[in-house]
C-alpha cells in the first residue's frame, strides 16, 4: 500500500496544502524554512496517528519537557498553524488501495472522561498507582492542563482514538498505538546508537538467510577498502568493519557518513512494505558517493516494496538523483517536488517537476528549489 496524495490543513506551517501523484521514491526540494521537514512530519503523523508519534516529533524538534511541565497549556502549540489552539488539524490521504484515510487532531482541556476511565481501570484491573495519582491531580480545578485528541478514520468510520494530556506533573497518554502504514522517520543530523544498529544488522542477517550483502555494499560506497562487516558483543553489541590488512574496528571510528548509510539501508531492509522518511538526505554523504547511494536506494525500495520521501536543498544531491533516474530509467518510480510559497496567497504549494523539466532547469541554471 503506497500513499498517492495528501491534504494538510492547519498543521505546523501549513494552512491548506496538498501534494499529489507520489511515486515509490520522492525527493522534496525547496529553500530553508519552506516546510520540507514539516511535510515529512505530516506524512509521519498521517500514517502513524498516535501519541507516540506526537512525542517522537517533540523529541526530534528538541522540545524541552521541563518547558512543557512549566507551561502545559502551550504543550501542543507548535503543532497548530500559527499556534492557534482552537484550530482543528486535518490530514487526509489517498492510497493505492482506493481507501481514503484521515487524521483529526483537536486541543481542549476536557479530561473528565480520562479520569473516570483511569479510576475504573484501577478498580477493575489493579492499574498503576502512579497513573491514578496523575489522574487525581487533574481533578484539581486549579490544575493547569491541556488535552490533545487524535482520531483516525477510514472513510467516515473512526478506527482509533487516543488522548495526550500535559500538566504541571508531566505528560501522559491513553489509547492504543495505531498505524495505517508502518512509518520510519530519520531526522536531519540524527545519529543512531551503535548498539541499535548492531541489533538491526543482526536482524537483517536473520531475515536474509545470514547474508550481510546489502550493508556491505553500502559501506563500500563510502570506503572501498572495507572487506568485512560483523557484530561483536564485547560490552554493548557493536558493528565492526575490517579494512584490507587491518584489524576490525568499531563503526564509530569511521565517521558519521557510515552511521547514516547503515541507518538508511537497515531501515529499508528490515521494514518491508513500509514508508521511510529521510530529512536532509545529503548530510554526511560526499558528492562523489551520491549517485551510487541513489542507485542503491531505488534498487532496495523496489526489492523490499518500500516507499520513500526525502528532503534536500543540495545541488549535488538533487543532480545525482536526476542522473540516476535518467541513466537507469527509474522515471516510473521517481518524483521530484518543490515546496514554495504562492506569490499571491502566500500558502505553501507542493509543485511537481517532471524529471525532464528538472534536467532542463539544472542544465540551464534555472531555479528548481523555489528560489
Amino acid at each position: 500500500m503506497m500513499i498517492k496524495s495528501i491534504n494538510i490543513e492547519r498543521f505546523r506551517c501549513f494552512n491548506k496544502t496538498k501534494g499529489n501523484d507520489f511515486g515509490r521514491v520522492n525527493l522534496l526540494g525547496g529553500k530553508n524554512n519552506a516546510g520540507k521537514t514539516a511535510f515529512l512530519e505530516a506524512l509521519f503523523l498521517m500514517n502513524e496517528p498516535s501519541n507516540q508519534t506526537i512525542r517522537n516529533l517533540q523529541i526530534f524538534r528538541r522540545e524541552d519537557m521541563e518547558f512543557i511541565k512549566a507551561v502545559p497549556k502551550s504543550a501542543w502549540d507548535n503543532f497548530f498553524y500559527k499556534g492557534q489552539r482552537d484550530n482543528e488539524i486535518i490530514i487526509s490521504a489517498d492510497y493505492d488501495d482506493s481507501i481514503k484515510r484521515s487524521v483529526k487532531i483537536v486541543r481542549d482541556e476536557s479530561v473528565e472522561e480520562f479520569i473516570v476511565n483511569v479510576q475504573k481501570k484501577k478498580e477493575d484491573e489493579n492499574d498503576d498507582e502512579g497513573l491514578l495519582a496523575f489522574a487525581s491531580s487533574l481533578n484539581n480545578r486549579d490544575a493547569v492542563k491541556s488535552a490533545l485528541h487524535i482520531d483516525a478514520f477510514e472513510g467516515e468510520t473512526k478506527v482509533n482514538s487516543t488522548l495526550f494530556i500535559a500538566s504541571i506533573n508531566g505528560i501522559v497518554s491513553r489509547g492504543l498505538r495505531y498505524s495505517f502504514k508502518n512509518t520510519y522517520f530519520i531526522p536531519a543530523n540524527y545519529k543512531r546508537a551503535n548498539h541499535e544498529l548492531a541489533e538491526e544488522f543482526d536482524k537483517s542477517k536473520f531475515e536474509n538467510d545470514g547474508s550481510s550483502e546489502e550493508l556491505f555494499k553500502a559501506f563500500k560506497l563510502i570506503d572501498n577498502t572495507i572487506e568485512n562487516v560483523e557484530t561483536m558483543s564485547i560490552g554493548k553489541p557493536s558493528i565492526y568493519l575490517r579494512r584490507k590488512g587491518e584489524s576490525p574496528m568499531p563503526l564509530t571510528l569511521f565517521g558519521d557518513a557510515m552511521n547514516k548509510i547503515a541507518d538508511f539501508i537497515l531501515r529499508i531492509v528490515n521494514n518491508k512494505n513500509s514508508l521511510v522518511l529521510f530529512d536532509e538526505i545529503e548530510n554526511g554523504i560526499h558528492h562523489t558517493n551520491q549517485e551510487a547511494l541513489w542507485t542503491m536506494i531505488f534498487e532496495l525500495a523496489e526489492k523490499y516494496n518500500v516507499q520513500l520521501f526525502a528532503t534536500s536543498h543540495s545541488d549535488e544531491m538533487i543532480e545525482a538523483f536526476k542522473n540516476v533516474v535518467i541513466d537507469s530509467d527509474y522515471r516510473k518510480d521517481a518524483r521530484y517536488f518543490v515546496l514554495e510559497r504562492h506569490i499571491v496567497s502566500n500558502e505553501i504549494i507542493v509543485q511537481k517537476y517532471s524529471i525532464d523539466v528538472l534536467a532542463d532547469k539544472l542544465t540551464h541554471e534555472k531555479p528548481y528549489r523555489g528560489e
